[in-house]
């Protein structure tokens, strides 16, 4: 059983999310719910709640200001959030676990067996990402998570991005990190929708390359691209026609 606390300035919103715990989640004990963080803040002592339930966009005080007040209390945390695809995506990205506003009974009932399994609490770097990325459609900087830093990166240093399996590098112009690499535990696609940025095209299953970063295109031999720090790269067979007309149209 784990004690829960429902934030959300919406009254109506609280109110929904508490029939559906009660109603598909038997091993949730709501033990506050609050429609002013300001409240919520004074109550978090004495309520010790184990999982959040934390609206974003609140007027007094959003969320990630909240979970600063907060300090280090221990509680895992689930958004609710009625953001827009490129906010869900800041989310996905931070591993953070999140509801999307109306929420699913389904949905809800995943997260919280995520919550109940996982035992997981929610780290800084991670509101750090989510935070910063949020706000940003197409970004000209992006957050890497590696290991307990946040790496801020200009996009246009950003030369390709290699995927091995679960992990993905990050090649990037010389001098800006150690052998001019940098790894995250994303998939090449979750890097393609951080960037969300049509100067990178996918030219290979395993590859995402900065199209201004390509110096010539060798149509011979299946198709490849030689970038402006000499990397030669496989453009897949059926990429190369639509890479031809990106590069036209630039």
């Amino acid at each position: 059983m784990m004690n829960a606390l429902l934030l959300d300035d919406e009254p109506h919103c609280t109110d929904v999310l508490r029939v559906m715990l009660e109603r598909h989640c038997p091993e949730i004990r709501i033990a506050g719910i609050f429609n002013d963080p300001e409240l919520a803040l004074e109550a978090l002592e004495a309520i010790k709640p184990d999982l959040l339930f934390l609206d974003i966009e609140m007027p007094r005080l959003n969320g990630f200001d909240f979970l600063q007040r907060c300090g280090n209390f221990p509680m895992q945390l689930i958004f609710t959030t009625a953001y827009d695809q490129y906010a869900v995506r800041a989310f996905k990205f931070s591993a953070l676990d999140y509801l999307l506003k109306p929420i699913h009974p389904d949905e809800l009932k995943q997260a919280v067996q995520k919550a109940l399994q996982a035992g997981s609490i929610v780290r800084p770097e991670q509101l750090d990402i989510a935070r910063y990325l949020k706000t940003v459609a197409m970004p000209d900087r992006i957050g890497l998570p590696v290991g307990q830093e946040l790496i801020l990166l200009d996009v246009a240093e950003i030369l390709y991005c290699a995927s091995d399996g679960s992990y993905v590098t990050f090649h990037v112009m010389p001098g800006i990190a150690k052998n001019d690499r940098i790894t995250v535990s994303k998939s090449l696609r979750e890097i393609e929708e951080l960037l969300n940025n049509p100067g990178f095209f996918r030219v290979h299953q395993s590859y995402l390359v900065n199209l201004k970063r390509i110096r010539k295109i060798i149509r011979s031999d299946g198709g490849q691209v030689v970038l402006t720090d000499g990397s030669t790269l496989p453009v897949a067979r059926g990429k190369k026609a639509e890479l031809l007309g990106v590069i036209e149209r630039l």
